[in-house]
């Protein structure tokens, strides 16, 4: 295997690495293709364990980078009042907690719980505790609390229960594509610094063929492993 074939399939590679760690739902065909490659040559590299350990390390890099999107997302909905994604950032905070309380009663706490209030003995209170109970009605005060308006949707908790899913699904799908974007120009930003750091020029403006893009990289490569 000459030294350019090596170079060729060191980038395909590469390419197919980063192709199947950004688009996990793309068949082997789909990945073939962009990588401009065949389909016999992406099930090859998949049953190379060392292939896949690159991949799943790439995706869990791009995966780490969504997150904050992802919390973002949910965090302007929950603004909203979204309460999916309000219960979603409180957990993911830590502000919420799933809590079992377990009540535990003696027998006479029992007993007294069961008692009929109209059966109980009832006793006056001295002037002196009359006095105290004046002072902490003093100190509490009267806390009035304001409460919002309640919304329509509210009466009707299964189909708002949906739209708030579905809303908050599509913010999210929203901040991924935009993060999509943003990967791709740091992509193309990188390329270009290593193509001027070896003093290769860019290709011209416009759409090019596999093949082409290919080559291009094949000769960036190269230049690169010569320096």
């Amino acid at each position: 295997m000459g030294r350019s074939t090596l170079v060729k399939q060191k980038t395909d590679i590469a390419t197919a690495v980063e192709v199947l760690a950004k688009n996990i739902n793309m068949s082997y065909e789909q990945v073939a293709n962009e990588v401009g490659v065949s389909k016999n040559t992406i099930n090859n590299w998949m049953s190379n364990p060392e292939f896949i350990e690159r991949v799943y390390e790439r995706y869990m890099q791009v995966a780490g980078a969504q997150l904050p999107y992802v919390v973002q997302a949910m965090i302007e909905e929950a603004r909203l009042g979204n309460v999916h994604a309000s219960k979603l950032i409180l957990e993911h905070f830590g502000k919420l907690e799933q809590k079992l309380h377990v009540k535990v009663e003696s027998n006479f706490e029992k007993f007294i719980s069961s008692v009929n209030a109209e059966e109980a003995d009832f006793f006056d209170i001295t002037n002196e505790q009359t006095e105290v109970l004046d002072a902490i009605e003093q100190h509490i005060g009267d806390v009035e609390i304001e409460v919002p308006e309640r919304h329509p949707s509210n009466d009707k908790p299964k189909l708002r229960d949906a739209y708030e899913k579905a809303r908050l699904k599509g913010k999210v799908k929203s901040k991924m594509k935009d993060l999509s974007e943003k990967d791709k120009q740091a992509e193309r930003y990188l390329i270009r610094k290593r193509a001027k750091k070896v003093g290769l020029e860019m290709l011209p403006p416009g759409r090019h063929s596999k093949s082409v893009k290919n080559e291009w990289l094949e000769k960036l490569e190269k230049l690169e492993n010569e320096k």
